[in-house]
């Protein structure tokens, strides 16, 4: 499975195919959301809970670039 086939697929499968074959990795607060991010096969995901709602609101594939900047603090490079 690439990016572009997961992108496809529908938010319940994206979501199946994370707790199935993903790792997750770290976390985030941003707002009234909590952020989870994910490793998939060789790429990344982040997967958006709003809190106040206890609902997924987004699911978003993202690029490793961003993953350094946001999680620089959290993940151990040399793990990978």
């Amino acid at each position: 499975m690439n990016q572009d086939q997961f992108r496809r697929l529908r938010r319940i499968d994206q979501m199946q195919m994370l707790f199935d074959e993903g790792e997750e990795l770290a976390g985030r607060i941003y707002l009234f959301f909590s952020v989870r991010l994910y490793s998939l096969h060789d790429f990344f995901v982040e997967v958006w809970y709003h809190q106040t709602t206890n609902r997924i609101d987004r699911i978003i594939v993202i690029n490793s670039d961003d993953v350094l900047k946001l999680y620089e603090n959290q993940i151990n490079i040399g793990e990978m």
